[in-house]
């Protein structure tokens, strides 16, 4: 590809003993602080990889999380945009959404504010990185299908099954990096383990960078009804990650020069949000509930130790709402979140601000026009769940996507956001 430039880097974000001791919760699994690490098992990561072809750049951002508050996401695309020179909206900070990862959303007893900021500092740290080390660089690209180790959640007979290997050489042959695209919760260690782990992805990537060399980066994809089909123990994530590394290695072979620029689209989402209903809602719970909560006090620490974590997560959730852009128009409330489009040669590359559902995501990618295409999930923000409209409360896995969603509309808009970004 004419005038490509290609680096990467990769960072630990493992909580320090220091932040251990202070408190670090587990996301993704159960209620309010129910699972408080007691150490890590395999160290989260931040791995990069940034790509300019003289006219653009685009960096992409992978964090062994599950999901981050609005406002540490922004401190990262802000300071990677200041030591980059890159525009904000070209820095696509994503989460591989392990269920063994910190709490950096808050929703299950969150991570101490150093903790955060560790986080941060490592990311911005890492994508400098990557920045300055590029080099004159070759994109080859190679799709797959990759099955019979995941299943539907919601129970439809489908999810994506395309698995999208990205390889980064030098003119003289060294391998830079391998990305890898595929949908599927991190979720194969299962509910048990308090160890701090990547889970399957983890394994992947290390798995590929021994035999490939380079730096891998994983970025998960339309995952919002998608696990592994079995879960339970580091046995399995073991497995899992083994799996998907050995298809990867094997398409590294047969991927294929593409040519072109880069092209990076971003725009704005506004979900609607009935912010001032929730906040008065979860007030009216918490005085039912006879709490009494001092001027000051954690409201989540006392609503935990009073016996009501359900209303600690969900007085989390709001304020997690109230910690992003809100916008009035008339008598309705509006968040504002991003999408985004980037085409680099003949790929293709969509991103969502949380879980899309598997019947949302392909036609996505259908409509998507070049021999090889992303879906970047968690992307820019985390959001819960994007369903079909047809899809929503139909009872399918208990409606418990939709309880964890961003409402009826979401999926919709979603959907007609990036339909008109990529036209």
């Amino acid at each position: 590809m004419t005038d490509l430039r290609a680096g990467a880097a990769k960072r630990s974000i493992a909580p320090t003993a220091e932040h251990l001791a202070e408190g670090v919760w587990l996301g993704g699994f159960g209620s309010y602080r129910q699972r408080r690490a007691t150490g890590v098992l395999d160290a989260p990561e931040c791995r990069v990889l940034a790509l300019a072809d003289g006219g653009s750049g685009l960096v992409i951002a992978a964090l062994d999380l599950i999901g981050a508050r609005g406002p540490l996401l922004a401190s990262i695309r802000d300071g990677a945009a200041a030591a980059t020179g890159l525009a904000p909206e070209h820095i696509f900070v994503t989460c591989t959404h392990s269920h063994a990862s910190p709490d950096t959303q808050g929703l299950w007893g969150g991570v101490p504010a150093g903790y955060e900021r560790h986080v941060v500092g490592e990311a911005v740290g890492a994508i400098a990185e990557a920045w300055a080390s590029m080099r004159e660089a070759e994109l080859r690209a190679a799709s797959v299908v990759f099955d019979g180790l995941v299943r539907n959640r919601r129970d439809w007979p489908i999810t994506d099954t395309t698995l999208s290997v990205l390889r980064l050489l030098t003119p003289d042959g060294a391998l830079i990096a391998t990305l890898a695209n595929y949908a599927c919760h991190p979720t194969a260690i299962g509910s048990e383990s308090a160890e701090i782990s990547r889970d399957w992805c983890g394994f992947a990537v290390d798995i590929i960078e021994q035999a490939a060399g380079g730096i891998a980066v994983f970025v998960n994809g339309a995952i919002g009804d998608v696990n592994p089909l079995f879960s339970g123990g580091v046995n399995h994530a073991k497995t899992l990650g083994q799996s998907l590394a050995a298809w990867v290695l094997e398409a590294l072979p047969a991927a294929k020069p593409v040519g072109g620029g880069i092209e990076v689209r971003t725009a704005t989402l506004e979900l609607p949000l009935a912010i001032e209903r929730m906040e008065s809602g979860v007030a009216y719970a918490i005085s039912e509930s006879a709490i009494a909560i001092a001027d000051g006090a954690d409201v989540g620490e006392a609503l935990h130790t009073g016996g009501r974590a359900d209303l600690a997560q969900m007085h989390a959730a709001v304020r997690g709402m109230r910690e992003r852009t809100l916008v009035a128009r008339g008598e309705k409330t509006f968040l504002e979140t991003m999408c985004s489009y980037a085409r680099v040669g003949d790929v293709e590359i969509i991103s969502a601000p949380g879980e899309m559902m598997t019947r949302l995501a392909l036609p996505l990618r259908a409509s998507l026009k070049a021999p090889h295409r992303m879906i970047l999930g968690l992307t820019h923000d985390s959001l819960g769940y994007f369903i079909p409209q047809d899809e929503y409360m139909t009872g399918r896995n208990n409606n418990y996507e939709e309880s964890v969603s961003m409402g009826f509309p979401a999926g919709a808009l979603l959907s007609e956001k990036l339909v008109s970004l990529m036209d």
